[in-house]
């Protein structure tokens, strides 16, 4: 008897139920950005709206400036002292071993009039720190109002800080913000610069509800 010579028989793995769901995937990613992209113009706004304060002066025994954001935030600063919301002027930002952009700050405040005695350097190194100084500094020196000035994008979060550390001492603090920003909440996303700030400040937002319990929403 002749032996059969046996052919191995090969095993073709079908990729087509990977393909469907390679499919699937494709067009609901495709879906997605389609239904982002029809309605950004709601959603790009609403969400410049929810990190956006609405600023206005209040007279204060202080005009607190958070640090970064020069020169805007220090401009309108100094012009809210000139046009007398305040007597004095604190800036958050100084550091240890000095800073660049808080000497700029100061450099530009006593060219435009303020005294030297009125512009008082406050350190710290991150928004947190700039609200418990700033409590620490408005007992220290018996403020019990105060204005703080800061971008609009990190008006939200940075109430919201300042509030936490003065809760319980009696001192109040209201917002505003520089009168002719190079964006807004309703276009921010076509300044580059809008784009990088507010993706960031969104970042921030998130960490400091993880590390503090810092809710924007309740503030």
């Amino acid at each position: 008897m002749t032996e059969q010579k046996r052919i191995p028989r090969l095993r073709i793995i079908s990729r087509l139920p990977w393909s469907h769901r390679s499919a699937r995937w494709g067009y609901a990613t495709l879906l997605t950005i389609t239904a982002l992209t029809v309605s950004a113009g709601w959603w790009l706004p609403a969400l410049g709206g929810l990190l956006a304060l609405e600023g206005r002066p209040m007279h204060a025994d202080a005009i607190v400036v958070l640090g970064g954001g020069f020169p805007l935030r220090d401009q309108h600063a100094i012009d809210l002292y000139r046009e007398g919301w305040a007597r004095e002027i604190w800036r958050t930002g100084d550091l240890p071993g000095g800073s660049l952009v808080l000497q700029k700050a100061r450099r530009l405040a006593l060219q435009q009039g303020v005294p030297e005695t009125a512009f008082v350097p406050v350190t710290t190194d991150s928004t947190w720190a700039d609200g418990r100084e700033i409590a620490r500094m408005a007992q220290e020196r018996h403020a019990q109002r105060l204005l703080i000035v800061t971008d609009w994008p990190h008006s939200r979060r940075a109430m919201c800080v300042i509030n936490r550390h003065l809760a319980g001492t009696g001192v109040v603090a209201f917002y505003d913000g520089p009168r002719h920003p190079p964006y807004t909440p309703s276009n921010w996303w076509r300044n580059p610069e809008g784009r990088r700030i507010v993706s960031g400040e969104m970042l921030k937002t998130i960490y400091y509800l993880v590390r503090f319990g810092v809710t924007p929403w309740a503030c």
